[in-house]
C-alpha cells in the first residue's frame, strides 16, 4: 500500500493561498486600473497588471494543522499530535504580449511534526511551478462585460516524494512525485473602487508507480480535481486594497493498481482575508490570512488548519 503523504495537500494549499493573494490588486496609476488587476488566477503573486511588464517577489507562508478529515468527510481535530509547515518561494512573471504572461515559482519547504512524542523536523526543496495566463478581455476594458482570462499551470516533480523520504516522519518529502496540468478560466469585473472574480480549473495528475523496500510495486492514478475561487474585495484612493475569498477544490477517487479507490477522493474549503498595500512606486506588500472550513462533508482525507502568507514584490513598468 502507498504510504500517505502527511502534508500531501501542502501544494493544493499553497495555490488556495497564492490565489488569494491575487485577489487583491497591485500598485497602479488610479483606483480604476487598480481594481483591474485583481482577481485570481493559477499564478503567483507576481500577477501582472496590464502596463506591467516584469515582477519578482518572495513569499514565506507558515500553517499550522488543528485536525483533519476522514474518507467519510467527517472532521477531528488532533490531540496527540502536531504539524507546522513553512514554505518561502521565490517569484518572477514577464509579459511577452499585451494580453499574454507566464512565470515561474520555486520554492523551499519546512516541516515540523510531533507524533506520539517523537519530534522531527525536516524540509528541502520543493517542486517547480510553470504559469502562463491569457487575458481575453481585461476586467475593466468593457463597461457592462467582464473581463475573461485562460489560465494554465504545470508542475515538475522536481521535490522528494513521500516514498523516497528518509526520516522516520517523513518531514523531508517536499514533493508529490509526478507531474501535474491545469487549465482554467477566470471571469472578472472591477468599477471604481470594487471588484470581484470567479475562477474554475481542473487539475490532473500524472500516474506513479511506487515500490517500497519489502513489499510488491503499486502503481496509482489520480482522479481529476476541480477548484473553485471567489473573491471580492475594496481598492481605497490611497492604492492600498482588501479582498475576502473562498477556494474550494474536489478530487476525483484515485485508482490503485487499476482498481478503484472509493475511499481515497479528497476535498477542502478554504476562507480567508487579502491585502495589498504598495510603496515607493515599484513596490507592494501583500499579505493572507486562511482557515479550512472544520464542517462535515466540506472536507474529505485532508488535514485542516489555520495560516498566513506575506509577499515582497518588486514590478518593473
Amino acid at each position: 500500500m502507498i504510504r500517505r503523504r502527511h502534508h500531501s495537500p501542502f501544494r493544493e494549499r499553497f495555490a488556495l493561498a497564492a490565489l488569494a493573494a491575487l485577489t487583491i490588486v497591485t500598485a497602479s496609476r488610479d483606483a480604476a486600473a487598480q481594481a483591474c488587476c485583481a482577481g485570481g488566477s493559477v499564478v503567483a503573486p507576481t500577477r501582472l497588471a496590464a502596463y506591467e511588464d516584469f515582477a519578482v517577489g518572495v513569499q514565506t507562508r507558515a500553517q499550522g494543522a488543528m485536525g483533519a478529515f476522514g474518507a467519510d468527510g467527517r472532521y477531528l481535530p488532533s490531540q496527540a499530535s502536531s504539524e507546522q509547515t513553512f514554505e518561502q518561494q521565490l517569484l518572477a512573471s514577464v509579459r511577452f504580449a499585451r494580453a499574454a504572461q507566464a512565470g515561474v515559482v520555486l520554492r523551499a519547504l519546512s516541516t515540523h511534526r510531533n507524533v506520539a512524542g517523537l519530534d522531527e523536523w525536516g524540509g528541502g526543496l520543493g517542486d517547480v511551478t510553470l504559469t502562463a495566463r491569457y487575458d481575453f478581455i481585461l476586467p475593466a476594458e468593457l463597461p457592462r462585460i467582464p473581463g475573461l482570462a485562460a489560465l494554465a499551470t504545470v508542475t515538475l516533480p522536481t521535490g522528494t516524494p513521500v516514498d523516497r523520504a528518509t526520516q522516520p516522519l517523513a518531514t523531508d518529502a517536499t514533493g508529490a512525485g509526478t507531474f501535474d496540468a491545469s487549465l482554467g478560466v477566470s471571469v472578472e469585473k472591477a468599477s471604481h473602487h470594487v471588484f470581484g472574480m470567479l475562477a474554475l480549473w481542473g487539475t490532473q495528475r500524472a500516474g506513479r508507480t511506487v515500490s517500497l523496500p519489502g513489499a510488491p510495486s503499486v502503481t496509482q492514478s489520480f482522479g481529476l480535481r476541480w477548484s473553485l475561487l471567489a473573491s471580492a474585495g475594496w481598492v481605497f484612493d490611497s492604492e492600498a486594497a482588501v479582498a475576502l475569498f473562498a477556494t474550494a477544490f474536489d478530487e476525483g477517487d484515485p485508482t490503485i493498481n487499476g482498481a478503484r479507490d472509493p475511499s481515497g477522493g479528497r476535498r477542502l474549503t478554504t476562507v480567508g482575508a487579502a491585502g495589498a498595500v504598495p510603496f515607493a512606486a515599484a513596490w507592494r506588500v501583500q499579505g493572507t490570512a486562511f482557515a479550512d472550513l472544520t464542517v462535515a462533508s466540506l472536507g474529505r482525507n485532508q488535514p485542516a488548519g489555520a495560516g498566513a502568507t506575506l509577499s515582497l514584490v518588486r514590478v518593473w513598468y
